[in-house]
């Protein structure tokens, strides 16, 4: 929290007048929105995840015939990315893949990383905002 209260200070050296403030508010405006939608497809993938490992798993559903194909089409490439990385655990008789679960928990830490960066960006642009309003007035 204390960098949130001493950020004027702190970016006053690098952003001297009120055009370079300005550019910093209007630049964060723009990127909260790229990282809004972002976010949204990050949920809508990680539900194409959930719903391929779940189709997978019930047995009355065939996960390779239309229109359940879809999510192995379009979610495939990176579950196969995380079996590359992390191959299959085996055992004496039996073998254990947790490449699955670790690409949900990556895709969950990206979406925990674009809240945390939008909570940064609109801190920001509190500030300069009101940077902006003390220097017009």
């Amino acid at each position: 929290m204390d960098f949130y209260n001493n950020f004027i200070s702190t970016i006053t050296p690098i952003f001297t007048n009120q055009v370079s403030i300005s550019f910093l508010h209007y630049f964060c405006i723009v990127l909260v929105n790229i990282i809004a939608y972002l976010y949204v497809l990050v949920k809508f993938f990680k539900v194409m995840c959930y719903s391929k490992m779940t189709f997978e798993w019930l047995p009355m559903i065939n996960p390779y015939i239309w229109p359940f194909s879809i999510f192995q089409v379009l979610t495939g490439p990176y579950f196969r990315l995380w079996s590359k990385i992390l191959p299959t655990v085996k055992f004496e008789k039996s073998s254990l893949e947790v490449s699955g679960i670790i690409a949900l928990e990556a895709i969950n830490s990206c979406t925990f990383f674009l809240v945390k960066l939008t909570n940064t960006l609109i801190q920001i642009l509190e500030q300069t905002e009101k940077y902006l309003v003390t220097q017009t007035i």
